[in-house]
């Protein structure tokens, strides 16, 4: 099917508004706005559909080329396209989710005048005249799934993670389209805030509050709810982070009225609990949330990998890793995790494999990103990770330019040996520090990779003694729960290069002093300490 050329498509009428492909603009009236090529070959495609549901497989073949792209990057345009319906489109048309199959746009009214004319389309030339979004990426083959049904693939695995299942609400016999909608807006608002982004995150908050008003009786909805308001704390600027971990106890409470078993509810509630200086308790109760859970519950066996990394039971973490990414492949701080945990367990040309794949569909994923970059900087493949940081527009998002330079300068170091470069990088890194959790992670990282010992216990006393900002994106796990400036991140102790300084006796006595030698010494050892 030929792919839209916008500059060859006329413009067209839905209800009130002119659309005008060609200069990408709609109006209505007095009032006239400009919106993306992306966004406007959506609207067209929809628009010659003329009512039909058009699958995502097609909408790749008309809006990309027949290209293989990321799932996030078709939910962005969608989710773009309908916003419009909030604006200049309102009261014209809206774009209707139909579950496990695609969309389709609707006139909210179909009396008034639509006169789309797709035969101008139809006869254009195979030809993409418009820049594709900031941050997509095209494959030729997705390596992960090979090419049948990507975005259904995507959709299903997100399912699977979530235990997604219909609402528990029970709906009459004549209440079907109202189940749809609490149901449509449900499957929207998880979509929306597995993205990762405060703008999504935010977006699939507002789609989950609307379909908790319309099944206030679905546990469910109440824990995707809970979870998101977990998420969006990575976001929230530290005075209002309190009121929203309150907001998140609160929807999981409802939940759990409901369904004590609920399994959304459960993880959120578990990943609010202090994980830093609190092994034992937090062990304690993830056993009984795994207990009281629905099984093979996806979000809390991340928060079980996030635990066992943070201290240091990394084969166990990778077991639980290796399942979830079976069955929901499509969540790129899973993949991540499991490509640390691949490495620390020694398992170097699979957790490489496993980088090259994930990196072809998250290119600049943050965690993706810097996980394969540091696979490669730390296993001699430093030309691969400057390569990738020579590439400007490919940095991952969220992410400054100091960060990645300072990366850069690792990787450099690394392949030169030059004593003055790692002094002066080691300087840089120590003027870094305050900036966040994440900086100071990377700091002692680097500093064991380069053979600075002293340097990496510097760092590591800095990370765990003093107050930092929290930094709950960083680039080894997605941390998900407590966002408290006591919270410190410690699965980097396990990790590569790491192994490269337990054997310092200051380093065992961090351990102790931040008590995980005493919780060791009730529970299993790390992995680290029997190599």
């Amino acid at each position: 099917m030929a792919n839209i050329d916008l500059a060859r498509c006329e413009d067209f009428q839905i209800g009130s508004l002119i659309i005008r492909p060609s200069s990408r603009e709609i109006a209505k009236g007095p009032a006239c706005e400009t919106i993306e090529p992306k966004v406007m070959q959506l609207l067209v495609a929809l628009s010659m559909a003329d009512g039909r549901v058009v699958s995502r497989d097609e909408l790749i073949d008309r809006c990309w080329h027949g290209r293989v792209v990321s799932e996030d990057a078709i939910n962005r345009v969608v989710a773009k396209l309908r916003r419009l319906t909030e604006g200049t489109a309102q009261g014209d048309f809206r774009v209707e989710t139909v579950a496990r199959v695609g969309y389709r746009l609707a006139p909210i009214d179909p009396t008034r005048p639509s006169n789309f004319n797709g035969a101008a389309v139809q006869a254009q030339k195979v030809v993409d005249v418009a820049p594709p979004l900031r941050g997509e990426r095209f494959q030729s083959k997705p390596a992960l799934f090979g090419v049948i049904g990507v975005g259904m693939v995507a959709i299903a695995a997100l399912a699977a993670f979530l235990g997604h299942a219909p609402s528990l609400q029970k709906v009459r016999p004549n209440d079907t389209g109202y189940a749809t909608a609490y149901n449509d807006l449900e499957t929207r608002g998880l979509s929306a805030m597995f993205e990762n982004t405060p703008e999504q995150t935010a977006e699939g908050q507002v789609y989950l509050r609307q379909a908790s008003d319309l099944a206030p009786k679905s546990a469910p909805i109440w824990g995707a709810l809970a979870m998101n308001y977990v998420l969006s704390l990575g976001w929230a600027p530290t005075g209002e982070r309190s009121a929203i971990a309150a907001r998140a106890k609160d929807a999981a409470a409802h939940a759990l009225a409901i369904d004590p078993h609920e399994s959304r509810s459960q993880a959120a509630i578990f990943s609010l609990l202090p994980t830093f200086g609190n092994w034992d308790h937090k062990e304690d109760e993830l056993r009984a949330a795994e207990a009281r859970a629905t099984p093979d519950d996806g979000p809390l066996q991340y928060q079980k990998i996030q635990f066992l990394m943070d201290v240091g039971r990394t084969r166990e973490a990778l077991a639980i890793a290796d399942q979830l990414v079976k069955v929901s492949p499509l969540i790129p701080w899973i993949q991540a995790a499991r490509i640390n945990l691949l490495a620390a367990s020694g398992r170097l040309n699979d957790a490489d494999q496993a980088a090259e794949k994930a990196y072809a569909i998250w290119p600049r994923d943050r965690l993706i990103w810097f996980t394969r970059f540091d696979l490669s900087a730390f296993n001699g493949r430093t030309d691969r990770a400057l390569a990738m940081a020579a590439d400007r527009n490919s940095w991952p998002k969220r992410t400054d330019g100091e960060e990645v330079l300072l990366a850069a300068r690792v990787a450099e170091a690394l392949a030169s040996h030059e004593s003055e470069d790692v002094d002066a990088l080691m300087r840089d890194y120590g003027r870094s520090l305050n900036s966040g959790q994440g900086h100071t992670e990377r700091a002692m990282r680097a500093a064991a990779a380069l053979g600075r010992s002293k340097d990496a216990l510097v760092f590591a006393q800095h990370l765990f003694r003093d107050p930092i900002p929290v930094e709950p994106h960083g680039t080894i796990l997605l941390r998900v729960g407590n966002p408290q400036n006591s919270e410190r991140p410690t699965a980097a102790l396990f990790l590569p290069p790491m192994q490269r300084v337990w054997k310092e006796k200051a380093f065992q006595l961090l351990l102790e002093e931040i008590g995980l030698q005493k919780y060791w010494a009730k529970s299993k050892h790390p992995d680290l300490a029997r190599t």
